[in-house]
């Protein structure tokens, strides 16, 4: 298994500061770091997909490494660097984490190390979080329905992350902003989507409000 950090957006919510270099916690770890240190163990590369421009910022991080590849790319969407990544990687298997999350308490890449076709990780919405993540109705583990970032969507649970495997590629729109998209599509084609229920909370650190409040509860 592999794993995708796709870092190649632009950060227009952020006014343009690459959110992966935003502080994770009180040690003034990067969010990126934080999800390299955590992963590795699980995966044999860590594919970056990353904008031209920022890979100078992320030289001066020091994470380089003989399983660290970072991958320089102009793309418009999240579905299209998975996709590059996709191309290059001889692996059959995935995990992908957005490298501006947070996961307080359990973290999900032992559970995501077991995949057949999909398997999300999924967290109890927060009310203040609905309407800005995608969220997902669960029966007995498995996935019924996805829906994208709708305040009227009274599912309790939400997805951020994911493993998967390179089928899911016959899915994937580059048209799509990110991989959620492939993930419903798969769905409505009755594939089937795996769940498992992670414990703790996740932080979508892409808005600044939310960013605001891990602050808040992780710098003490």
């Amino acid at each position: 298994m592999d794993a995708i950090i796709p870092a190649a957006g632009q950060a227009s919510r952020m006014r343009g500061i690459p959110k992966f270099l935003l502080p994770a916690d009180k040690n003034y770890q990067t969010l990126i770091e934080l999800h390299i240190s955590q992963i590795r163990e699980y995966v044999k590369t860590i594919w970056i997909p990353v904008r031209p421009e920022f890979v100078l910022l992320l030289d001066s991080l020091n994470i380089s490494g003989e399983n660290i590849v970072m991958v320089p790319v102009s793309t418009n969407t999240m579905n299209e660097s998975v996709g590059r990544v996709l191309e290059i990687s001889s692996a059959e298997t995935f995990m992908l984490v957005m490298p501006d999350t947070v996961f307080v308490g359990e973290q999900p890449y032992d559970a995501l190390s077991k995949c057949d076709f999909v398997q999300l990780a999924c967290w109890r919405i927060r009310e203040e979080q609905r309407g800005r993540l995608g969220q997902v109705l669960i029966s007995d583990n498995q996935v019924i329905d996805m829906v994208d970032k709708n305040a009227m969507c009274d599912y309790e649970w939400s997805w951020g992350c994911l493993s998967f495997h390179r089928k899911l590629a016959d899915y994937i729109d580059y048209q799509d902003p990110h991989i959620g998209y492939a993930v419903r599509n798969a769905l409505e084609n009755n594939e089937r989507i795996d769940s498992v229920k992670i414990s703790g909370k996740y932080f979508d650190c892409g808005t600044p409000s939310e960013y605001a409040q891990l602050v808040n509860s992780t710098f003490e």
